[in-house]
């Protein structure tokens, strides 16, 4: 993933009817469960409805900022960093969750590392296909063929099934969660997730649409965990395998149907020419937060954190990519006492959503769980 993954790519939808499913996809909710954003769930997954909180990493080589997809010589030393985050999670009560990818995998010191903290229990290890490194490897490492959802479903099921097991021989334990490189799913390689006994997914990012760089869109995704089925990756279904449970990303703004409806405006003529969706953006008056301490600031994720709050047993998914650990490995880290600063956004934004918010941590395939269980008892009332 490039700095053009995220930042130069992102579009965010335009769309005149937006439609947004703040309720969790449970049984009897189907595909109106994509519904508007104001919309909230009755259903809780357990006896409480405190929220969740899921830190992600993906966990991957260093050297992808600049464009580049190399097939072969990868390098991972920015895993060295990892200790150094994880002792910050085991202070915070925090099992965070590595998604990592081939050459991590390949490359004996990294899995030693994330070994050794797995098999002491402080996290949980899931799947990070990138297309262009991940063997089989039959494709031209190109911007298009850079998406998994663009590779024909037999080399999805190759690259995804060479994967799991490698994660599985290194780690003792075959992975149940996943998230696909440059957030390149569709629903062809969810069946295939679903099919090679995965639980949950994390790949879809809500509010945003990645077609013009010939990625998915995903201006339609519920943004609270919804079960996949049907034909549509974006749609909930009421049963399903696989639990999606998407990257957290919303507005400052309660209604984020329509903040987000706002803010497809001002990307239009005139508006566009005005410039106005940065500046309300910049103004704090309209601004769209990824709960990311790469892409924004501790005081923005703990505004996101408030809004998702509204909801009950609302799900927040933190991501952040693993060269972020190590200064000069992604531009979002430069030196020393830029990292500091990460690490800092990360503890203060987690502590917020801990102690303000009476939060519990959770692994995705805690939360898939969790979710299942209560499917099944609400099936039985």
């Amino acid at each position: 993933m490039a700095v053009t993954r995220e930042t130069e790519t992102r579009t965010v939808l335009n769309s005149s009817s937006p439609q947004q499913g703040r309720s969790i996809a449970s049984s009897g909710q189907a595909a109106s469960s994509r519904a508007d954003g104001e919309g909230q769930s009755e259903l809780s997954d357990d006896s409480s409805d405190r929220p969740r909180l899921i830190v992600t990493i993906d966990t991957e080589e260093e050297g992808l900022w600049g464009g580049r997809y190399r097939m072969t010589g990868n390098t991972v030393e920015n895993i060295r960093g990892v200790p150094r985050f994880q002792s910050l999670c085991d202070q915070l009560g925090i099992r965070p969750v590595y998604l990592v990818d081939a050459p991590v995998v390949q490359d004996d010191r990294a899995s030693a590392i994330l070994g050794e903290i797995h098999a002491a229990g402080g996290c949980e290890i899931g799947t990070h296909v990138h297309p262009w490194c991940n063997p089989p490897i039959d494709e031209v490492a190109d911007q298009r063929e850079s998406y998994l959802c663009n590779l024909p479903e037999s080399l999805q099921r190759a690259k995804i099934e060479w994967l799991t097991e490698a994660i599985s021989e290194r780690f003792g334990k075959r992975p149940v969660s996943f998230r696909a490189g440059r957030y390149g799913l569709d629903i062809t390689g969810a069946r295939v997730l679903a099919e090679l006994g995965y639980r949950v997914d994390s790949s879809v990012i809500p509010f945003t649409d990645y077609s013009a760089d010939r990625g998915p869109d995903f201006g339609n995704a519920p943004w609270q965990p919804y079960w996949v089925g049907g034909e549509d990756l974006c749609c909930a279904a009421a049963s399903g395998k696989l639990l999606e449970v998407p990257v957290s990303v919303g507005f400052n703004r309660s209604s984020f149907s329509r903040a987000m409806r706002c803010q497809s405006l001002l990307g239009k003529a005139p508006f566009r020419w005005l410039r106005l969706e940065g500046i309300l953006d910049r103004s704090q008056v309209l601004k769209r937060i990824k709960l990311s301490p790469e892409q924004a600031t501790a005081r923005d994720m703990k505004t996101l954190i408030d809004r998702y709050c509204e909801s009950p047993s609302a799900v927040l998914v933190m991501m952040f990519h693993s060269s972020s650990l190590v200064p000069g490995e992604s531009p979002y880290v430069g030196d020393e006492s830029e990292l500091e600063e990460f690490l800092g956004r990360i503890a203060e934004t987690c502590r917020y959503f801990l102690e303000s918010k009476a939060g519990v941590s959770r692994t995705l395939e805690d939360v898939a769980v969790e979710r299942k269980a209560f499917r099944l008892a609400a099936a039985r009332v």
